[in-house]
């Protein structure tokens, strides 16, 4: 069996270190690559399709400029603040990311960093375009979005 290959897009390392830690106590046969932001990640994704790829939402440590999303139109939007409008990227900065790479995503399991308990329905029309999606609920261990990522296809 070939190992199972993870992408994680995380403005930091705390996921893959985390889950290379897990995977190494369990004698997991699974590799982790890190993408930065959407750019890094798209190359990822076109280089080589994962076998699952983990999402983090918040990216508050992104310089602005690598941040997706329209700040134009979100500057717009919270009455010309900037700030406000950098930090909404930052903060919500996952499913932009999302949302770009749906394209790409066929058939490949996601976890997003995100509980949609409150929100099932905003899981419901992410599904719609990313197909093997699913959230990371409130108080999950990340041996348990472990565990998802490392299921068969």
């Amino acid at each position: 069996m070939t190992a199972r290959r993870i992408l994680v897009v995380e403005d930091g390392t705390e996921y893959v270190d985390g889950f290379e830690r897990l995977a190494s106590a369990r004698g997991l046969d699974a590799v982790f690559s890190r993408a930065l932001d959407l750019e890094t990640a798209r190359a990822a994704l076109v280089a080589e399709l994962p076998d699952a790829l983990f999402l983090d939402v918040v990216f508050d440590r992104t310089p602005e400029d690598r941040l997706a999303g329209d700040a134009g139109s979100l500057v717009a939007r919270f009455g010309g603040d900037r700030a406000r409008a950098v930090r909404h990227l930052a903060t919500h900065q996952g499913f932009y990311i999302l949302d770009a790479l749906a394209p790409l995503l066929a058939g490949v399991p996601v976890v997003l960093a995100y509980d949609f308990a409150v929100e099932p329905q905003r899981l419901e029309t992410l599904r719609g375009r990313v197909r093997g999606l699913s959230g990371l609920p409130d108080g999950a261990s990340l041996s348990a979005a472990l565990d998802f990522l490392l299921k068969g296809k």
